[in-house]
């Protein structure tokens, strides 16, 4: 009996697994136009809904909605949602403008716009802070080491999780503050006040006079009020979604929340790959584009907001990340007059880390090489790790009832004499396991703060990935809980 109660668990696992590689999967082998592409991969990668613009030889290719809001509302190209931590991409072509009309310089020590900020220290790439002062140029190129104190002043309660990587590797290497600093969404909501406070005009106003307006971009503000229906943002359970109703504070705008339309991004993006011959607006002129993706020191990696890396194949030119119920990604291509955005109502770090990138990579094999091949099945992937951990918590169950029979077999062992040192070990070990995931547990939110450079809350926490981080979560609990229900019962057993 309790070899089949330890079999049968491992049993219904392999079978599930069996039937998610063997089930057949519906939809082409590959795909030879965009709309095939989106249209299927929503529903194989579980994504609520997201809006595409694709731009090719400097012209919209293809601009185009699918499924729905946190709210089951249908998505339309011209929805509006919250970009998330692409906003920089915008932030940083102002002060691209700024810096070209001479209003401001990069190599000015930003204690000069705003005395308080004279704590924070400057660094170099792959080095630890220096004490110099920090120039607007460090700042926008994320080469600063923010204090451990907060500065409620320029940290609104808003989180962006960073802009994804192309693969896991680079991710965990960016995320994972391995030189003394991460990529902090600070850097750029101090840009936008160092803005605001040259100008004398709020960020929105400047986001509207310098580059939405001249763009024809009239679904585009750092003023979400203005508008009357912003796509509801939601999360993902095991690829089943539910929304969010919380708003991105208005002063975290200029790195987290600023709100766009995929049509509108089209237009921004067509300037900035593509601008016609004499085309401009204030103080960035079509010869002027190719400034904002250029990396603000030679060994640095990071533009007027753009991320850029270097590979065998060229420059890899992008910007994206979730915040709370959104996420984005934008891929250029300036060379070949391209451009690719993603925007969804949908967050966490597994859409906008590896779902997302893995559709932008796809949509570039049709825009250059004309088909790509299907990619692999998350929804069905993440529906098997939900079935195997209902699987695994109905044992961790079973074996809290079964709790008193445990602790009387393993009394029995060592009174008879029979494996006494398998029996003495095992009280042992079951307590350090309770240690353990407790220690877990009570860590948890410094490892995440760790990994996005700012403290985290168990909300927060659970709002990153809520699929993965309920699962954990729930499975070091009631592992904890059977650890304890042994313990008492071996102490129970042995009084009496």
């Amino acid at each position: 009996m309790k070899f089949l109660q330890r079999v049968v668990p491992w049993l219904l696992v392999i079978l599930i697994i069996l039937a998610a590689l063997y089930l057949p999967d519906l939809g082409p082998e590959n795909y030879k136009d965009f709309d095939s592409l989106f249209a299927n991969e929503r529903g194989r990668q579980g994504i609520a809904g997201y809006e595409i613009a694709i731009i090719k030889n400097g012209e919209i290719a293809f601009n185009k909605a699918y499924g729905f809001d946190g709210q089951r509302r249908p998505l339309e190209k011209s929805t509006p949602l919250y970009l998330g931590p692409a906003s920089e991409i915008l932030t940083g072509t102002l002060l691209c403008q700024f810096v070209n009309e001479r209003k401001i310089s990069l190599d000015v020590p930003i204690a000069e716009f705003i005395p308080e900020l004279a704590s924070l220290k400057a660094r170099r790439a792959g080095a630890s802070s220096l004490d110099m002062p920090l120039t607007l140029r460090q700042l926008a190129a994320h080469r600063v080491a923010f204090p451990e104190k907060d500065l409620p002043d320029y940290d609104p309660a808003a989180s962006g999780l960073e802009a994804g990587l192309p693969d896991p590797e680079l991710f965990l290497k960016s995320h994972f503050p391995t030189e003394n600093y991460t990529r902090s969404r600070l850097s750029y909501r101090i840009v936008g006040a160092i803005l605001e406070k040259e100008s004398n005009k709020k960020f929105s106003d400047l986001l509207e006079s310098m580059i939405t307006i001249p763009l024809g971009m009239y679904l585009t503000t750092a003023r979400p009020s203005s508008l009357e229906h912003i796509a509801v943002g939601s999360g993902s359970f095991f690829g089943l979604t539910f929304p969010y109703l919380e708003k991105v504070p208005y002063d975290a705008a200029a790195s987290d929340g600023i709100v766009t339309t995929s049509q509108d991004m089209a237009k921004f993006l067509k300037f900035v790959v593509s601008p016609e011959r004499g085309e401009w607006i204030p103080g960035l002129s079509s010869s002027q584009t190719p400034r904002l993706y250029q990396p603000l020191y030679k060994d640095g990696d990071t533009g007027f907001g753009w991320r850029i890396l270097n590979s065998e194949k060229g420059r890899y030119i992008f910007q994206g990340g979730s915040i709370r119920g959104y996420a984005s990604r934008i891929v250029i291509y300036p060379e070949r007059n391209a451009a690719i955005v993603i925007l969804t109502s949908q967050s966490g770090i597994i859409i906008s880390n590896f779902l997302l990138p893995m559709l932008v990579s796809c949509a570039e094999q049709i825009l250059f090489n004309g088909e790509s091949r299907r990619p692999f099945p998350t929804q069905r992937a993440e529906l098997v790790v939900g079935v195997i951990f209902v699987i695994y918590l109905l044992s961790i169950i079973l074996q809290m009832q079964s709790s008193f029979s445990w602790a009387r077999d393993l009394l029995k062992y060592r009174e008879t004499g029979i494996s006494q040192l398998y029996a003495r070990f095992v009280p042992v070990r079951t307590f350090i396991g309770l240690v353990l995931r407790i220690f877990i547990v009570v860590l948890a939110p410094f490892a995440a703060g760790a990994l996005v450079g700012r403290s985290v809350s168990y909300q927060e926490l659970i709002a990153f990935e809520p699929g993965i981080a309920s699962m954990l979560m729930t499975a070091l609990l009631f592992g904890a809980l059977r650890n304890i229900s042994r313990l008492v019962m071996i102490g129970r057993l042995r009084r009496s």
